[in-house]
């Protein structure tokens, strides 16, 4: 999945600077605003399933550490 993705926000890039270059400003800005979307929004998914994944690790190691001061 990370893969595809990626490709998709490749070929969103070089069509906004080739819109730019070609002299399409309108298409540009558009094709644009959809490539800046979309890659917040990738990488706002990614982040998240980090985030779970980071905080269920630290979040037991605490616990382990807390119940080990207790003892």
């Amino acid at each position: 999945m990370k893969n595809i993705l990626f490709y998709i926000l490749i070929i969103l890039m070089v069509a906004t600077i080739g819109c730019f270059v070609l002299g399409y400003q309108n298409a540009g800005y558009l094709v644009g605003f959809i490539f800046a979307a979309f890659a917040m929004s990738v990488g706002l998914v990614f982040s998240i399933k980090n985030r779970n994944y980071t905080h269920k690790y630290w979040h037991d190691d605490y616990a382990e550490r807390r119940q080990k001061k207790k003892e």
